[in-house]
């Protein structure tokens, strides 16, 4: 699932989202082949 983050991180707001745990995920920087652990209000899923 993929969602939009609502401020940039490294300049970059396309998350794939991969493993939810509590109400944080942890989710892949599209682009930047990195991964990231944001919580639910910091991204709206597309």
């Amino acid at each position: 699932m993929t969602a939009t983050l609502k401020f940039p991180i490294m300049g970059y707001i396309k998350i794939r989202l991969i493993v939810k745990n509590g109400y944080k995920w942890l989710a892949e920087l599209i682009g930047a082949d990195l991964e990231i652990e944001v919580s639910e209000e910091d991204f709206v899923v597309d």
